[in-house]
């Protein structure tokens, strides 16, 4: 089978869970026999030299385009009072789409996948492209070469989801004290949610990573596609078919439960907005609590983005490490993790991670979403302060119980989380497309 990626980033260096996830996928489809060819902007935020391509990159073939993707002042303006969600629109690039186009149009793929959200604006371009073309109408959307190679068999387009991106935004909206931000953060979930569905609606298969997603998507796409057979008097049209794909980790290293009786930690990409606001309500809100139960605990904090002069985290007992160059190390190091997110959606692969090396974990309900995990088996859940708090200071003082619920971590993530058996049956499911 050949398959064709198309990403927003360079999934390089891995030190977030998206950059895991798109990486992991992309060697696993190689490893399990696919062809696969990877476009993706190479932005100015997560630029790759070409020496990073050739050492980490060469199990497929790579086709990048320079973006700069970073928000401009003048055109989030513009973008408020005329435009659709700007999140998205940074990433909606003629150029790029023109190459994608041509790449597409010579590639004799099977399918097209398009990784995450922020890849949907230059994949619908061009499916929409190609959609006419076959039609035999005009356009000048994308100049095409009239000697071209034509893409020989019929593509299946596909979305693979990471989350929902608009629930994201609608929960830091809700947990957002300012009201101007919490307007604008509202506002940009309602223009999110209208695109996500729209786009939901567009692709012959979507591949979400939980079963709560799936769910979601699928009630929502029936609606609509009802509602639309309803007002335009058409037959319903077919939906998308649906695979759930669990990231999958690998772990070198061997399980070992480490118990740190004074230690704790986050580690997570603090250019996140999500990530940053959990940590933020944990230093209010829990962080005093923890220190009137264990006056000598610490508080281990790293990221990518973190900078060690902020003053947001000089509280007592709080080590700033910034940004570490090797998570597991730092996990391993640092006793019970912990996720204190109020906004998000899919799957945390720093959390996975965590249960696959040995690393006791305190996560919100948020935090723990897209897991069929119990609290207090495999993780402890909690989302008031001073449960969160009490479900920290017992994991610290009980090194048993810490244990036990490691090893109950660790089996799920096998059962669950296997990359090679999950990419398998990924496989399988696009070719049955």
């Amino acid at each position: 089978m050949k398959i064709l990626v198309v990403g927003n980033r360079v999934p390089w260096p891995l030190h977030d869970g998206g950059a895991i996830a798109t990486y992991g996928m992309l060697r696993s489809l190689a490893e399990n026999g696919a062809e696969v060819d990877f476009f993706s902007f190479n932005t100015k935020k997560h630029f790759a030299e070409n020496a990073i391509i050739e050492k980490y990159f060469g199990f497929c073939k790579v086709h990048l385009v320079s973006l700069d993707a970073g928000v401009k002042p003048l055109k989030a303006l513009w973008n408020l009072l005329f435009g659709g969600s700007y999140h998205l629109e940074r990433y909606d690039d003629l150029e790029a789409a023109v190459e994608l186009y041509d790449l597409i149009q010579s590639g004799n793929y099977d399918c097209v996948m398009a990784e995450g959200l922020y890849s949907m604006p230059i994949t619908l371009r061009v499916m929409n492209q190609l959609s006419v073309k076959s039609d035999g109408l005009k356009t000048n959307e994308i100049n095409v070469n009239s000697n071209e190679t034509i893409q020989k068999k019929p593509i299946k387009w596909v979305y693979r989801s990471h989350n929902l991106e608009y629930q994201i935004w609608e929960r830091l909206a809700i947990s957002t004290p300012q009201p101007l931000k919490r307007w604008y953060l509202a506002l940009q979930s309602k223009r999110l949610m209208r695109y996500e569905i729209d786009a939901w609606c567009q692709m012959d298969a979507i591949v979400p990573i939980v079963e709560t997603d799936s769910n979601v998507i699928h009630s929502t796409v029936a609606e609509t596609r009802k509602f639309d057979q309803v007002n335009s008097g058409n037959s319903a049209s077919r939906l998308p078919q649906m695979h759930v794909y669990q990231p999958g980790i690998v772990i070198e290293r061997p399980f070992a439960f480490i118990h740190q009786p004074k230690s704790l930690f986050h580690i997570g990409s603090m250019e996140w907005q999500a990530n940053e606001q959990g940590v933020i309500w944990f230093l209010n809100k829990v962080w005093p609590l923890v220190l009137l139960a264990q006056p000598n605990a610490k508080f281990h904090l790293a990221g990518k983005g973190l900078s060690k002069q902020d003053p947001r985290f000089f509280h007592s007992g709080i080590v700033n490490h910034g940004e570490v160059p090797d998570a597991e190390d730092f996990m391993h190091q640092h006793g019970v993790m912990i996720v204190p997110i109020q906004a998000g959606s899919g799957i945390r692969i720093k959390t996975l991670e965590a249960m696959a090396l040995g690393v006791p974990i305190v996560s919100t309900s948020v935090g723990a979403q897209g897991l069929a995990v119990l609290d207090g088996v495999e993780i402890e859940i909690a989302d008031e302060p001073k449960d969160f708090a009490a479900a920290i200071c017992k994991l610290l003082s009980s090194p048993a119980k810490s244990q036990e619920m490691t090893i109950q971590a660790r089996k799920y993530v096998e059962l669950h989380h296997n990359l090679k058996r999950n990419t398998t049956e990924l496989l399988t499911f696009l070719a049955s497309i």
